[in-house]
């Protein structure tokens, strides 16, 4: 998950503020949803000595120190917020699968109201699909069936993955007005001549070699096709994907 954070910081660097899109130049209140390891929320509070910054998952993070100003939170967010004030920013970053369709729908319209007037609601979600632009991902490999694979365990788990593509109509309709909606080509390696697409994209690489195993797990053994595999099928399918992310001359990437 750290290696998750440190890819988008890379990916934003073009920017003065790498930690979020929003026009807030002197947030009070700022809410970070499923902020696992913390440290966004934590970058945010240290970046905003003046704010309030909130943190919060349904398991305490693995974070030994935090600044002053930051709170790390068990909270669930599908039940009743008991906050006092309501937020300048939320946050949330790789939320794909977190909820069902009727959670999302009730999430954003509870995020809805407790913005202040003027306040931004900011969500980063990735497209769970590798993807190739000049040929060099055949198209019989795990890899490039990793993403359908897996949005089909959502779908019959009940919790979509296709967040990244639902995510700004499900906003609109609860209310949210100026969307905007920014596409980025996410690299998988450090193939890309740039730079910073270098750079970022061998820490994406480690994201998700080492994310795989878990991202896996639960899905293919509880709604696998055509049945639920085992736990040592599923490892030998991480294996493989993984021996081919390691393959050279590949030009693959996400969308984000």
């Amino acid at each position: 998950m750290d290696a998750g954070h440190l890819f988008y910081l890379l990916m934003e660097s073009g920017h003065d503020n790498l930690l979020f899109r929003s026009p807030l130049k002197s947030p009070k209140h700022i809410l970070d949803i499923g902020t696992g390891t913390g440290t966004f929320a934590v970058d945010v509070a240290d970046k905003f000595p003046d704010a309030t910054v909130y943190g919060v998952d349904l398991y305490p993070p693995p974070t030994p120190w935090v600044p002053p100003n930051c709170f790390l939170q068990v909270e669930d967010v599908l039940h009743d917020w008991t906050w006092s004030h309501k937020f300048d920013l939320i946050h949330m970053r790789l939320m794909l699968g977190a909820f069902t369709n009727d959670e999302w729908d009730a999430l954003y319209g509870t995020i809805y109201e407790n913005l202040e007037p003027g306040g931004w609601l900011e969500q980063v979600e990735l497209d769970v699909r590798v993807m190739c632009d000049d040929g060099t991902l055949p198209k019989d490999s795990f890899l490039a069936e990793w993403g359908n694979n897996f949005l089909g365990c959502s779908e019959r788990s009940g919790r979509p993955l296709s967040t990244q593509e639902t995510m700004a109509g499900r906003m609109a309709n609860a209310g949210f007005t100026n969307i905007n909606d920014h596409l980025f080509k996410c690299p998988l390696g450090s193939w890309p001549r740039d730079k910073r697409l270098k750079e970022a994209g061998r820490v994406n690489f480690h994201h998700w070699s080492s994310g795989l195993d878990g991202w896996a797990m639960w899905l293919l053994t509880k709604h696998g096709a055509p049945k639920p595999w085992s736990a040592d099928e599923v490892r030998v399918y991480v294996a493989k994907v993984r021996q081919e992310l390691k393959q050279k001359g590949l030009h693959i990437y996400h969308l984000t």
